[in-house]
């Protein structure tokens, strides 16, 4: 027994022949026919009494029809999910996401337009912060994806790289290092510095390169977001050593930008928790995040 046939057996009560099952249901009276006899031999009992073309129903399939009815219903049901499913608009679907906070107001409010489109019933939920904040966020299941430097630092994920980008040096316009076409650490001796937050691996690693070639070297400011750094080196408090990837959101007329070296990459990307499927959504959210976030790096 198939959905099939009962789908043509509850045409058949409603419409009284065979011939009336087959137009509403688009296929031939021979095929109704067919699937209708199928059926009765399953049963073994024969569901209609034949008399000129009409099909009488029989106590036993009257004894039927309102089970086929549920199940019919329930059929409809989960097509309609099916479709909800296939599409992503399923009631109250949820995709978490997890981004820095200087990515979170430039980068990211574009991609949930777009995401938001092709999905309107889907809520997103924005969570924001340090890269190890959200690598925690992730780790407690409280984002379904963030977006961090690679490698992760302190858990183990699923990484699927996105990006690769260098570091760049922010000062105010009319500073003297912007006569230059590149900054390297010995141009940064006996100037303020601008350094991200000292938990950081990029962190650790500039300030030994600092230490080596320039021991004196002095840190002005520690700030926590490249928004925040980028403020800072408008407003003449030092030099902003900051990923290029975010410091591409924050040009203005007031501060100049130049590429920090040796130029080494660093890539980003999102972070899942291993062993644990993310949905359609969360896939689809991904994809559109490939497709129009690396529009604006360099």
């Amino acid at each position: 027994m198939n959905f099939k046939q009962l789908e043509i057996f509850k045409t058949i009560m409603d419409t009284g022949s065979t011939m009336s099952a087959a137009t509403q249901l688009g296929l031939s009276q021979s095929a109704i026919s067919r699937q209708l006899a199928s059926l009765e031999e399953e049963i073994g009992r024969e569901l209609f009494l034949r008399d000129k073309g009409r099909l009488i129903p029989r106590p036993e399939a009257h004894l039927l029809r309102d089970e086929v009815d549920d199940v019919a219903q329930s059929v409809a049901r989960l097509r309609v999910k099916i479709g909800d499913v296939r599409t992503g608009a399923f009631g109250e679907a949820l995709v978490r996401v997890a981004f820095p906070h200087s990515l979170s107001t430039t980068m990211l409010p574009p991609i949930v337009a777009r995401f938001k489109a092709d999905h309107p019933r889907v809520t997103v939920e924005i969570l924001s912060g340090p890269y190890d904040a959200i690598e925690r966020l992730v780790h407690d299941r409280i984002a379904d994806l963030g977006f961090v430097r690679l490698p992760a630092e302190s858990h183990s994920f699923e990484a699927r790289p996105l990006f690769s980008s260098g570091t760049t040096c922010v000062m105010p316009v009319g500073h003297p290092l912007a006569e230059k076409e590149a900054i390297d650490v010995n141009d940064l001796a006996r100037n303020d510095l601008i350094l991200l937050g000292r938990q950081r691996i990029n962190r650790n690693e500039l300030e030994h390169e600092l230490r080596r070639i320039v021991p004196t070297y002095r840190c002005s400011l520690e700030v926590h977001s490249v928004e925040t750094a980028c403020a800072c080196a408008a407003q003449g408090l030092g030099i902003a050593i900051v990923p290029t990837l975010i410091a591409e959101f924050f040009r203005s007329a007031a501060i100049a930008m130049r590429p920090f070296l040796p130029d080494k990459a660093y890539d980003y990307g999102i972070i899942t928790v291993p062993g644990a499927p993310l949905s359609w959504t969360a896939e689809a959210f991904i994809n559109i995040l490939k497709a129009t976030g690396s529009e604006p790096i360099k």
